[in-house]
């Protein structure tokens, strides 16, 4: 199987080649010329998806290299990562661990859970699931708003509040639509290896704040920021976090077996929507439409939730069409993101006329979109090999 040759003979060797056995973790940027940095600040949310991933490459397959590599990164989040006198992962650190931004943010936090509730799977600690409950609880009494009923964004170190400027919403956003999915996708994670009845209603509530504020029922997409009384206050459908949203609230649903087929219903309709106004000619998925402007960049991440996103509509609907959506983003991947040097893993962005964009290959470019950075990481792409892999097999 051509997901089984990606995972097992490009990714998951390439995510090996940088573990850092010097100062822990994995090293944090690959720039475009392939050019490992070793002494590159290495991001918290970068080491906490390197820990989800070889805990689910070692669940998949028995390789001691993928155990290794998954209590490596574990050592790394809970000694280095890890604000030992304030509870929470740290944003960015140096090569040598120390503190870079301090600032703690869900987004983050949600991936150290996402990474510990795994990880919890292949080493059975209780260190593990403990770090795991923590974590569920700082972000549930100091992040969750009450009187809003949503996840507030970033935090000073202390977990003081601060304005929301890591993530690209912008300031103003109280709540985002990317830090919310990832919080229910942690959570749906957790609730694996502990299925708590408070954690259940936490994801039945992340359902209800999809269906009633997050999703626009006239325009059928989700919004991409708010405000503290849950008013749209950016006009951006992004056409890669809708097809994820939509099979990762059916993901939650499957596993907690709660019934809400309103939330199953707006999964079907982000899915037909992004088919809709997301697909290039070529079977890719364009970045985002803001304002009304199409921006036909190709991200990487994108891509890969494409594959899974359309595969997972076919499944709700039975309408073959998906599946050859699906096909044809996979036939793109291979053709255009797959780095196809020697020891490369796959590029970042493509541009509308299909150039790697990157400043470090051609000048015009204003961004190095390295290979590896703190975004550039391998969940998306090990996970959708990992999930077409089950799918397929089932």
């Amino acid at each position: 199987m051509e997901f089984i040759k990606e995972l097992e003979n490009r990714i998951l060797p390439f995510w090996l080649n940088l573990v850092d056995k010097e100062y822990g973790g994995f090293y944090g940027v690959v720039d475009y010329q392939l050019k490992v940095h070793p002494e590159a600040h290495k991001g918290g949310v970068l080491g906490a998806r390197n820990l989800w991933t070889f805990s689910a490459a070692y669940q998949y397959k028995q390789d001691p290299a993928y155990l290794e590599a998954a209590h490596h990164a574990y050592e790394f989040l809970k000694d280095k990562l890890w604000d030992q006198d304030n509870g929470g992962i740290y944003w960015l650190v140096d090569y040598k661990r120390n503190p870079v931004i301090s600032s703690k943010h869900v987004y983050a936090q949600s991936f150290a859970l996402y990474g510990l509730s795994e990880y919890y799977k292949v080493s059975k600690s209780e260190e593990v699931l403990t770090l795991a409950k923590n974590l569920f609880h700082i972000i549930e009494n100091i992040c969750y708003s009450e009187a809003s009923n949503g996840y507030l964004e970033e935090f000073n170190a202390d977990w003081t509040k601060k304005e929301n400027v890591l993530l690209n919403e912008g300031a103003e956003a109280a709540f985002t639509t990317n830090s919310h999915l990832h919080i229910i996708e942690a959570y749906t994670t957790l609730y694996q290896i502990w299925p708590d009845e408070g954690l259940l209603n936490k994801i039945d509530n992340l359902l209800t704040l999809f269906h009633t504020h997050i999703f626009n029922h006239e325009k059928h997409y989700c919004q991409a920021a708010f405000d503290q009384n849950w008013n749209s206050i950016k006009d951006t459908f992004s056409f890669g976090h809708d097809i994820e949203t939509s099979w990762l609230l059916t993901e939650a649903m499957e596993v907690t077996k709660l019934d809400r087929p309103e939330v199953v219903e707006i999964n079907k309709l982000m899915a037909l929507e992004v088919a809709r106004e997301g697909r290039a000619e070529d079977g890719s998925l364009m970045d985002c439409k803001a304002n009304d402007i199409i921006r036909p960049t190709r991200v990487w991440w994108g891509q890969a939730e494409a594959v899974i996103g359309f595969h997972n509509a076919y499944e709700l609907t039975n309408i073959p069409n998906y599946l050859r959506y699906s096909e044809e983003v996979w036939t793109y991947i291979q053709a255009s993101i797959l780095d196809k040097r020697e020891g490369g893993e796959w590029y970042s962005r493509i541009d509308a006329n299909g150039e790697v964009v990157s400043s470090l290959r051609d000048p015009k470019y204003s961004t190095p979109e390295n290979i590896v950075d703190s975004w550039k990481c391998p969940y998306h792409n090990a996970r959708m090999c990992l999930e077409m892999i089950k799918r397929l097999e089932d």
